[in-house]
C-alpha cells in the first residue's frame, strides 16, 4: 500500500473515531453504589459536587480512596481523583488513580478510566499508548469537556504517529472548542504537519477536508499554492490562494500569502523566526506561555506581527538539537528557545555549529554554557538579585537583613545579592532561612534581629504575600525610601526588595498594603500605566483572554529582537546582538561577553494610588 493510501485509510479511521455526536449523552459509568459506608458515600457526593463546579479536588477523592480502601466507593473515588488530577496537570498522580479505577472490575468504570488514561498518556508524551486507550474509552464521553480533552489527545497523538496528516481533520474539530492560547498552539502544530508533509499526500488529504475555514485548510492550501507556483502552475496556485484566504483570516493569519508570511512554508527570508519549545510534555505549561508570546509577536490572532514564526516541539536535549538543525535548513533567521537548561546547551552547540543565532529562554542562564551564536534572553534570578542590590544602594539603603528559603534557589539568590551589596559598600546584618513548605512566618520573622534598613526576600510572589504581613506585624513595615518613622504608630519603615517570582495582579490584592515602596524584580509585569507595557497587555488580553506573564514577554521580545536586527542575515544578527541594544518589554536588551543579559531589566514597585495599590515600573 502506498503512502497516500495508508494516510487516507488511517484518516478515515481517526475521523470516525472522533466524529460521534457532540454534547451530553448517557454515561457508561454506573450509579454510585448504595451499599457500603454511609460516611464514604456522603464524602464522595460532596467532593463530586465541588468537582462539577471547578473540575478539581483530586486530593479530596484521593483521601476518600485511602480512608475507605475496601468500600464499594473506592473505584469511583479513584476515577474522579484521576480525572481531577488531569485537570490539575498532575499527570503522574492521574496515572496512578486511573490505573486503579481501570483495574477495579466495575463495568463501565474501566471504560471511563481508559478514556482519561489515554488523555494522560498523550499529555505525558506516550502517544503510541494513548491511541488504543482513547479508542477503548471513547464510548464513555459524557459531555463537551470530555469531548474536548478527547479530541486534543487524539489530534496530538495521531500527529506523532507514522501517519501524521490524519490528525488534520481532528485538529479542525478541536480548534473551535479551545481557548485563544490553545488555538495558537493548534495553528502552530498544524503548521508543522503541513510543512513536513509529502506534497502528493498533502494534496490528497486536503481534498478530503470538510472544514474550509479551519487551520488545516488555511495552512495546507497556502503550502499547495506555493508548490504550484514552484511548478509553474499559476492557475492552480491562484485557486489555492482563493481557498486559503478566507481560512487564513478565520484563524488569525495574514490574509495575503507569500513565502515570508507562511510561517512553516519557508524559503530564504529574514522574516522567519524559528522556535523550539517542549509542547505536550512535562513542561507544557511553560511551553504554552512561550508559544503565546511567540504567537502575539507573529500576529497569529490578529493578522499583524513582527515576523512569521515556525515552531518545533522538542521534549529533551537530543530532540531540541535536532529541531534547531531542521529549522536552520528551513532558513530561519534565528531560533527562539528552548527553555530547560539541558535542552538549551544541546541546542546551543548545534546552533553554533550551524551558524544560526539561538535566543534561549533558559531561566537559569548562569548555569548554561556560552557560545558565539547563543544569547540568553531571560534575566536569571541571580541577575535580578544583583540588580535589586544596585537599586537599593542607589537609594542609599546599605544595611540589610535576608530572609530566604533553605534550598538551592534561596542560597543562590542570597549569594548574588550579598556579593553585589558588599561590593557597593553595603552590609548584611542578619540572615534567617526557612523551610520551603513554611506557611506561617510570624515565628520566622521574629528571628530577624539587629539594626537594618532593608530586607531582601528572594521568593515566589505567593510566598512573599505570606511573609509581608508577618513582617509588618513585627514592626518592620515595608515603606518607600524616605518615609519617616515618626509618621508611623507601630514600628519603623524598611525597604523590601524581592525577586517576586511569577508576580501577578493577585499579589496586590493579597499583600499590596504590606508592600508599599518595595522594589520587585520578577522579570516582567504588565504595568498598564507604562505605554509599551499597556499596548502589549491590551493586545495580549484581546488575543488570549488573560494577562501575560514573564515568559510570554521574554518570548515576545526575543522574536521582535530577531526580526528587528536580522536584516543583514544570521552573522549580522549575531554581531548586532553582541554589540547593540534594543528597548523591549523586559528592559533595554543588551548582552555581556558571555551573551547573558547585561542590562538590569525592569524593576517594579508597589504604589499607593488613592487608597488602593498597584504595581508600577520603579523610576
Amino acid at each position: 500500500m502506498n503512502l497516500v493510501a495508508r494516510i487516507v485509510l488511517f484518516a478515515s479511521f481517526i475521523v470516525a473515531l472522533a466524529a460521534c455526536p457532540h454534547g451530553t449523552r448517557k454515561t457508561l459509568v454506573p450509579e454510585v453504589p448504595t451499599s457500603g459506608n454511609a460516611q464514604a458515600r456522603a464524602r464522595f457526593s460532596d467532593a463530586k459536587q465541588r468537582f462539577e463546579a471547578n473540575a478539581a479536588n483530586a486530593e479530596e477523592f484521593k483521601a476518600i480512596a485511602q480512608d475507605f480502601p475496601t468500600d464499594p466507593i473506592r473505584p469511583y473515588a479513584d476515577l474522579y481523583a484521576g480525572i481531577a488530577a488531569v485537570h490539575e496537570r498532575k499527570y503522574a498522580e492521574a496515572e496512578t488513580s486511573l490505573t486503579a479505577a481501570q483495574s477495579s472490575g466495575v463495568e463501565g468504570l474501566d471504560v471511563k478510566a481508559s478514556l482519561y488514561l489515554g488523555i494522560t498518556a498523550n499529555y505525558r508524551g506516550d502517544h503510541a499508548r494513548a491511541l488504543p486507550l482513547l479508542k477503548k474509552g471513547e464510548p464513555a464521553i459524557e459531555n463537551d469537556a470530555d469531548r474536548t480533552e478527547y479530541l486534543a489527545a487524539v489530534a496530538y497523538s495521531v500527529a506523532e504517529s507514522d501517519q501524521p496528516l490524519a490528525a488534520l481533520r481532528v485538529f479542525d474539530d478541536l480548534y473551535p472548542r479551545v481557548t485563544p492560547p490553545e488555538k495558537a498552539l493548534v495553528v502552530a502544530r498544524v503548521a508543522e504537519l503541513v510543512a513536513a508533509a509529502d506534497p502528493r499526500a498533502l494534496a490528497k488529504v486536503f481534498d478530503q477536508l470538510s472544514d474550509r475555514k479551519g487551520p488545516s485548510t488555511a495552512l495546507a492550501a497556502s503550502r499547495l499554492a506555493l508548490i504550484a507556483d514552484a511548478n509553474g502552475d499559476s492557475k492552480e496556485a491562484e485557486r489555492m490562494r482563493d481557498v486559503a484566504k478566507p481560512a487564513r483570516v478565520a484563524v488569525g493569519l495574514p490574509a495575503s500569502l507569500s513565502a515570508a508570511s507562511m510561517g512553516p512554508v519557508t524559503s530564504p527570508s529574514s522574516a522567519i523566526v524559528g522556535a523550539v519549545v517542549p509542547l505536550g510534555g512535562k513542561q507544557n505549561k511553560v511551553a504554552e506561555a512561550a508559544v503565546a508570546g511567540l504567537g502575539l509577536a507573529a500576529g497569529v490572532t490578529e493578522g499583524k506581527g513582527a515576523a512569521a514564526v515556525e515552531i518545533r516541539s522538542a521534549q529533551d536535549a537530543e530532540s531540541s538539537a535536532a529541531a534547531v538543525e531542521e529549522l536552520a535548513k528551513a532558513n530561519v533567521i534565528a531560533v527562539v528557545g528552548p527553555i530547560d537548561s539541558a535542552s538549551v546547551d544541546a541546542a546551543g552547540q548545534r546552533a553554533d555549529s550551524l551558524g544560526v543565532p539561538l535566543l534561549s529562554l533558559s531561566t537559569a542562564a548562569e548555569k548554561n554554557a556560552g557560545g558565539k551564536m547563543v544569547f540568553h534572553m531571560v534575566h536569571s534570578g541571580e541577575a535580578r538579585s544583583r540588580a535589586l542590590a544596585k537599586a537599593a544602594l542607589a537609594r542609599g539603603v546599605k544595611k540589610f537583613a535576608i530572609l530566604a528559603s533553605e534550598g538551592g534557589y534561596g542560597r543562590a539568590m542570597t549569594s548574588a545579592f550579598t556579593s553585589e551589596l558588599t561590593k557597593g559598600g553595603g552590609t548584611i546584618v542578619t540572615t534567617v532561612t526557612y523551610k520551603a513548605d513554611t506557611k506561617s512566618f510570624a515565628p520566622i520573622v521574629g528571628k530577624l534581629t539587629g539594626d537594618w534598613d532593608g530586607i531582601f526576600v528572594p521568593a515566589q510572589a505567593d510566598t512573599l504575600s505570606l511573609i509581608t504581613p508577618a513582617l509588618a506585624a513585627s514592626g518592620k513595615v515595608p515603606k518607600p525610601v524616605g518615609t519617616s518613622g515618626k509618621k508611623m504608630k507601630d514600628g519603623r519603615p524598611v525597604l523590601l526588595v524581592s525577586t517576586a517570582e511569577n508576580l501577578t495582579a493577585a499579589y496586590v490584592i493579597a499583600a499590596g498594603r504590606h508592600t508599599e515602596g518595595a522594589l520587585l524584580a520578577p522579570g516582567f509585569f504588565p504595568d498598564d500605566h507604562d505605554p509599551a507595557s499597556k499596548a502589549f497587555l491590551d493586545r495580549f488580553v484581546a488575543a488570549f483572554g488573560r494577562a501575560p506573564g514573564f515568559l510570554e514577554a521574554y518570548a515576545y521580545d526575543a522574536t521582535v529582537l530577531a526580526a528587528a536586527a536580522g536584516a543583514s542575515g544570521r552573522a549580522g544578527l549575531a554581531a548586532t546582538l553582541s554589540t547593540g541594544q534594543l528597548v523591549g518589554l523586559t528592559g533595554t536588551i543588551r548582552f555581556d561577553a558571555d551573551h547573558r543579559r547585561a542590562d538590569a531589566g525592569v524593576i517594579y514597585t508597589v504604589a499607593e494610588e488613592q487608597g488602593s495599590y498597584a504595581i508600577r515600573i520603579a523610576k
